[in-house]
C-alpha cells in the first residue's frame, strides 16, 4: 500500500476512533456492495460497416515508402 494512502487512513481511522483494519474492511465491503459499472468504449469506427479499406500490408508499404528516403541520408 502507498504510504501517502495509508497515512490518510490512518489519519481517517483516529478522527473516527476506529482502527485501520477496520477502516478498510468497511470500505472493501462497500465497494464489494455496490454494483460495478459496465465500461464500454463508444464506437470510434470510421466509414460503414460493409466499407473495405486498404489492408495492413498496404498501409505498411506506404508507410515504408515515405520513410525510406530519410533513410538514405
Amino acid at each position: 500500500m502507498p504510504d501517502h494512502i495509508a497515512r490518510k487512513i490512518k489519519q481517517v481511522a483516529a478522527e473516527r476512533k476506529t482502527t485501520m483494519r477496520d477502516l478498510i474492511v468497511h470500505a472493501v465491503e462497500k465497494s464489494l456492495d455496490s454494483p460495478g459499472s459496465d465500461f464500454r468504449l463508444r464506437d470510434a469506427s470510421s466509414g460503414t460497416p460493409d466499407a473495405t479499406g486498404p489492408d495492413a500490408a498496404a498501409v505498411n508499404q506506404a508507410i515504408d515508402a515515405l520513410r525510406e528516403p530519410s533513410f538514405r541520408r
